[in-house]
């Protein structure tokens, strides 16, 4: 069985990520154009792409329901974003979606690789749609999914970074638990990651991590009055050190400056933000238990490619 599949929770057939759909990709500036003709449609597309994912997520934000306390039989009009998607059968397609109300959802789209099917080019990662199901068991009918507008597609290593955000949920949450403040920090993330901006990304990214800790149980704390000079991880939590001397091999520490401004909710510094991307790597790799983040070692990979 695909080891993607059995992580998820699903049955296997062929597992495919499924990243083309309604959103449009952006024109390219033309080679033939001058330098300030390049700058000037450059500058022009950056503030489009903002003005855009602003409105994307003004709409999405608009009128946000409480999370609800069970399922549903049946469900019309839930509002959520496909984390994943596997081939199923010759013709359907099994989802994993983040929802605003329910948390994942696993959702059958039967007949959604048919040519002629209703879902056709639809059913795509980091596109708001509105969901209706039936059914009370885990694996659920999807009966329509309604479109809801395109949000400024993710390219590049925005859009490696939008599949790790996903891969984070899929890994760290599990299916049909509520969480409380989880849909609207992906949505935050997605739109940071539109705006296609590098200085923006990484805080993002970072923000996200929290946030997915802390929906899951896992939220980053001290274990003592939080006034140590250094940190490191233990068993999923930040113990205070008094030195570095005698650390265990493997163990790495942090000044406790740096750990406290990571957990203070503002902007972090450049030195912050390179200490919390390694603190919440070791925290998250601890909960993942062994488990890998795919997307991560792509991520990696790339930066590394770029270097050489």
């Amino acid at each position: 069985m695909n080891k993607d599949a059995l992580e998820a929770g699903v049955p296997h057939r062929r597992v495919r990520n499924r990243s083309e759909g309604p959103c449009s990709s952006r024109s390219p500036v033309s080679s033939l154009e001058g330098p300030a003709a390049q700058r000037a449609s450059t500058l022009s597309g950056i503030l489009e792409r903002r003005r855009a994912a602003e409105r994307q997520m003004a709409d999405v934000f608009s009128a946000l329901p409480e999370p609800a306390e069970r399922i549903p039989a049946r469900v019309t009009g839930e509002l959520g974003f496909i984390l994943h998607a596997w081939d199923w059968s010759e013709t359907s397609l099994l989802l994993d979606v983040l929802t605003v109300r329910y948390g994942r959802v696993f959702l059958v789209a039967r007949g959604a690789r048919r040519a002629s099917s209703q879902y056709r080019g639809l059913l795509t990662a980091f596109c708001p749609l509105r969901f209706s199901w039936t059914g009370s068991k885990e694996a659920k009918m999807l009966v329509r999914a309604e479109w809801q507008g395109t949000m400024v597609p993710l390219t590049g290593e925005a859009l490696l970074s939008g599949f790790y955000v996903n891969e984070l949920i899929l890994k760290l949450t599990v299916r049909e638990e509520r969480h409380p403040g989880l849909f609207e920090a992906y949505v935050k993330a997605i739109h940071a990651l539109a705006l296609d901006e590098r200085d923006a990304m990484q805080p993002a990214l970072r923000e996200f991590e929290m946030a997915v800790l802390k929906a899951a149980g896992w939220a980053p704390a001290f274990s003592d009055d939080g006034r140590s000079p250094w940190y490191c991880v233990r068993d999923g939590a930040l113990e205070g050190l008094a030195g570095v001397e005698g650390l265990p091999e493997g163990v790495r520490a942090w000044p406790g400056d740096l750990v406290r401004e990571m957990l203070s909710g503002e902007p972090m510094s450049p030195a912050a933000l390179r200490a919390s991307r390694d603190i919440l790597r070791t925290l998250i790799d601890f909960h993942l238990d062994g488990r890998s983040i795919h997307s991560r070692r792509i991520l990696a990979e790339l930066n590394g490619l770029q270097k050489t």
